[in-house]
């Protein structure tokens, strides 16, 4: 049989069923895997810290400007607000009592806490403890230390007609206080921060598996500020026992 020649034959191939299958086969793409690749900021956390560190002092510096100034406008004008005068004394006392065991008794408490965490030598301890530390700071130390005080100028100006003429422990205690805070400002708070980025590095070696770490060296420095605040509120309870200049007359008054 005669063939046709090779060039005259045409192969056609099966059209698609439909427009939108031609489109399908036509526009099929092979999605790639897209790697996603996260960039995290090591420096922003530590910022971050010393962002909040600084508002902190800066509320807390305007706190013990109006506190001092509050205590020294008594102590050399006379009493002030006058409507001091109103309030009944049990309730400057029972308020000069809560705000002092509160304010003493958190700073002994927190002095021996802190102890005891930078002993342990544990990372996540030590990330818990000073993570916590500046909210004891502003709900119990600071409000504490606010309450005694007011409620302490109230009871000099109730019983003894103001704290300018007020016996000379009341006095005492009074700047006894203040120095406290000075010292407290100076030496606890500005470390916190510090204190807390180094133990943020601590827990971020453990994390990835190192062992035998040690307790940063300046939450270990810290302890020696502790002590010295406890120093202070022993001194300001032995003024409020023995009332010296009073119950105890001054050797120079004899």
């Amino acid at each position: 049989p005669n063939l046709p020649a090779c060039d005259s034959i045409s192969i056609r191939q099966p059209l698609p069923t439909s427009l939108t299958q031609a489109n399908l086969f036509s526009r099929t793409k092979v999605e790639e895997p897209v790697a996603v690749v996260e960039i995290v900021d090591e420096s922003s956390e530590g910022d971050w810290i010393d962002e909040s560190k600084k508002v902190e002092l800066i509320f807390l510096g305007i706190w013990a400007v109006s506190i001092s100034a509050f205590i020294l406008i008594n102590n050399f004008s006379g009493p002030w607000p006058l409507a001091m005068k109103q309030v009944p004394e049990r309730v400057f006392f029972l308020s000069h009592m809560v705000g002092g065991m509160l304010f003493g008794g958190g700073i002994i408490l927190t002095t021996c806490i802190e102890r005891l965490v930078a002993k342990s030598q544990n990372p996540q301890v030590l990330q818990f403890w000073f993570d916590k530390v500046p909210e004891l700071d502003g709900l119990i130390v600071v409000p504490a230390l606010t309450i005694s005080m007011i409620s302490g100028t109230g009871l000099s100006i109730v019983r003894y007609g103001g704290l300018n003429v007020a016996p000379p422990h009341v006095g005492a205690i009074f700047w006894t206080l203040i120095a406290f805070m000075s010292w407290w400002a100076a030496t606890d708070l500005t470390t916190q921060g510090t204190a807390l980025k180094a133990v943020e590095r601590m827990y971020e070696r453990y994390e990835n598996g190192e062992e035998g770490l040690t307790t940063p060296q300046v939450v270990v420095d810290r302890h020696f500020s502790n002590v010295v605040s406890c120093f202070f509120i022993l001194i300001l309870y032995s003024f409020m026992v023995l009332k010296p200049g009073t119950l105890i007359p001054f050797p120079w008054n004899h």
